[in-house]
């Protein structure tokens, strides 16, 4: 049985956000609300891994490649909070995430910086100049924790496994 049941829920915002989310809702004629949930459906698909309570280490690490900059600078996650979350209550210690990628997770919304790329330093194949989070770093990331891309496949052989929480 799915719960239905509809509940008004108060959000402050600032004037430029309810400016913006008029803006969407008269341009699409569409209810303000519907763009507020539209927006919320929208954030909570992208953080569906942080939703399984059973998601720890390597699972996590596809939210973070997506949006980890933004959660990092908008909930000002360092790096011993981002390891907490990430690895905390770990059983399995192939899934766990090290604490160096971790701590270039927790730094890079801060892109680029001199201390940034000097976290990078020791890492194999990365060229710190020009650092982009969604190039190189984010590729090494996701070699290391999900798996090499293999580039020889075309979209219509690509084999995709998605995880989606009940």
């Amino acid at each position: 049985m799915t719960d239905t049941k509809i509940q008004n829920v108060s959000l402050k915002l600032c004037q430029s956000d309810v400016e913006r989310v008029r803006t969407i809702a008269r341009r699409l004629r569409v209810r303000e609300s519907d763009v507020i949930r539209f927006a919320l459906r929208q954030a909570f698909a992208k953080l569906a891994p942080l939703h399984d309570q059973n998601a720890r280490g390597s699972d996590l690490i596809p939210v973070f490649l997506e949006i980890g900059p933004e959660l990092a600078y908008h909930f000002d996650l360092d790096s011993r909070t981002l390891e907490s979350i990430v690895n905390g209550d770990l059983d399995d210690p192939r899934k766990k995430v090290d604490a160096h990628d971790i701590e270039i997770l927790a730094v890079s919304h801060m892109m680029p910086s001199y201390h940034f790329e000097s976290k990078l330093k020791g890492l194999p194949r990365i060229k710190t100049d020009r650092l982009d989070f969604s190039g190189p770093l984010q590729q090494y990331l996701h070699d290391k924790y999900i798996g090499p891309r293999d580039t020889q496949q075309t979209p219509d052989t690509l084999n995709v496994s998605l995880q989606i929480p009940l």
